[in-house]
């Protein structure tokens, strides 16, 4: 998410927005460290979208985007056995066990 994006936020932490940029360069820039977005779909509560997924694919590098399914808002407790696997084998595709 760019910086300029939470302006409220912003404007009340001094440093924030450097902070994010810097952030925002890193995940841009570093195709060497593997990175996991898992998304869900089926609540409308859900902060990761199609829209937001698409944005994450194009502007962080290494991203590997995984589908889980189904969820309400709190995915963790909707599909815990779905998120362990997909990070249990992209910690292992990665080799980071």
């Amino acid at each position: 998410m760019r910086a300029g994006a939470i302006p409220m936020v912003v404007s009340r932490r001094r440093g924030l927005r450097a902070r994010i940029e810097a952030y925002d360069a890193w995940l841009a820039a570093s195709p060497g460290v593997p990175k996991l977005l898992l998304t869900f779909e089926g609540s409308p509560t859900l902060l990761i979208g199609a829209e937001l997924a698409e944005w994450c694919t194009a502007n962080i590098a290494a991203l590997e985007v995984v589908h889980c399914g189904e969820a309400g808002h709190h995915a963790a407790e909707d599909s815990p056995k779905e998120i362990a696997a997909e990070i249990s084998g992209w910690l292992g595709r990665h080799k980071l066990r």
